[in-house]
């Protein structure tokens, strides 16, 4: 598997070297582009994306009320530059998640509703401005440059997906019976597991469930409006980002329309969601190129401009979330050669009491004391 893995970022980023030499003229004329770019455009696309990572931590601190919002955001960026340089990077991610929220002395069932609920709020994103796209697309916003069916299938399929997923986590959180028949159901499918893999833990999937299950709906309750701000806030935030870079190298509306970047966005994005590469490295690039060009950019500046826009969302959180993670270290003690913090979860069963003698009981025949000895007699006093 690694040998498979190693093999793999070899062959795509030999065939994005590949592509970047044969393009080194068309590159060439893309950095004068950037050169020209406008000091008060750089501060405004800095500005906005400082703003979606403080949009990224509210609502990650909003589906984990333990998490202030400077650990939210630490942990967001640390998750990003994981995402954005490892293949698969989605035990990667979980297992950083996993080891700040216990550093931080956040419970097991809250660390594992946080991430549930992370990953299902990313998942409703994805394919609600995919839905978006292909809806707009559909309508002839893109200027019919592309073929309608691909437009028909995203709509399906998203629509297949999003109606899906509401009615599984709708049936988990408020309708407890049939929660506790798809527990039962993976209960049985984990105890077969374990009689092939004798190393795998006892997992008690019911108390699992049902823990998870007050936790999340007690989060919904409190914390549903913050949560759909947030989401709805840093959704915009990220579709704002590559028409922002658009209008800032100089292609106005009357070449590519506000309409035809969302659309290529989308696409891309869906695209990328599918692929196991990290960050989508070469599918971003060459689909928002190939698409920007074919709704009319001229393709030096719409080179620039996704490159400009790969900078800001792909090189800058690699670098930011690597000095959270360095902070997180130190703090953590493990910078400097200090000793390991250990945390034990909040709702880790109790251990139960030692057996001892029995107290306020008095020894009858057949009875022994705690030590095994048998009871002394007492003379009458």
């Amino acid at each position: 598997m690694k040998r498979w893995r190693q093999f793999f970022v070899a062959a795509v980023f030999a065939a994005f070297a590949g592509a970047l030499i044969v393009k080194r003229q068309e590159i060439g004329e893309a950095g004068g582009e950037i050169g020209k770019l406008d000091a008060t455009w750089m501060m405004a696309l800095l500005l906005l994306v400082a703003v979606g990572v403080v949009v990224e931590g509210v609502y990650t601190s909003s589906v984990t009320p333990q998490l202030t919002l400077g650990q939210a955001v630490l942990m967001q960026q640390s998750v990003t530059a994981a995402n954005n340089t490892v293949i698969g990077s989605g035990p990667v991610a979980t297992g950083v998640r996993i080891a700040m929220m216990r550093s931080w002395g956040i419970s097991d069932t809250s660390t594992g509703v946080s991430i549930v609920a992370l990953n299902v709020v990313a998942a409703y994103r994805l394919w609600l401005i995919a839905l978006a796209t292909a809806v707009a697309g559909a309508a002839g916003a893109d200027g019919g440059v592309l073929d309608p069916r691909l437009y028909t299938v995203v709509i399906v399929l998203a629509i297949v997906v999003l109606a899906g997923s509401t009615a599984l986590w709708w049936v988990l959180l408020w309708r407890p019976r049939l929660a506790g028949a798809m527990a039962g159901l993976t209960q049985r499918a984990w105890n077969r597991l374990r009689r092939s893999i004798r190393r795998l833990p006892h997992i008690d999937v019911h108390i699992i469930t049902d823990r998870a299950r007050v936790e999340a709906r007690w989060i919904v309750r409190t914390n549903g409006r913050r949560i759909a701000l947030a989401t709805i806030a840093d959704q915009s935030s990220a579709v704002l980002k590559p028409l922002a870079v658009v209008r800032a190298l100089g292609i106005g509306s009357e070449v590519i329309s506000t309409w035809q970047v969302l659309i290529a966005y989308g696409l891309v994005r869906l695209a990328v969601a599918l692929t196991p590469i990290p960050g989508g490295v070469g599918v971003t690039e060459f689909g928002l190129v190939a698409l920007l060009a074919r709704f009319g950019g001229p393709e030096s500046t719409v080179l620039a401009a996704v490159l400009v826009f790969r900078a800001l969302t792909f090189v800058l959180p690699i670098v930011t979330g690597g000095v959270c993670f360095a902070v997180w270290r130190y703090r953590l003690g493990e910078g400097l050669g200090r000793p390991r913090v250990r945390t034990v979860a909040a709702d880790a069963p109790a251990r139960p009491p030692e057996p001892g003698p029995a107290v306020g009981r008095r020894a009858g025949p057949g009875r022994t004391d705690g030590d095994g000895r048998r009871p002394m007699s007492r003379r009458p006093g």
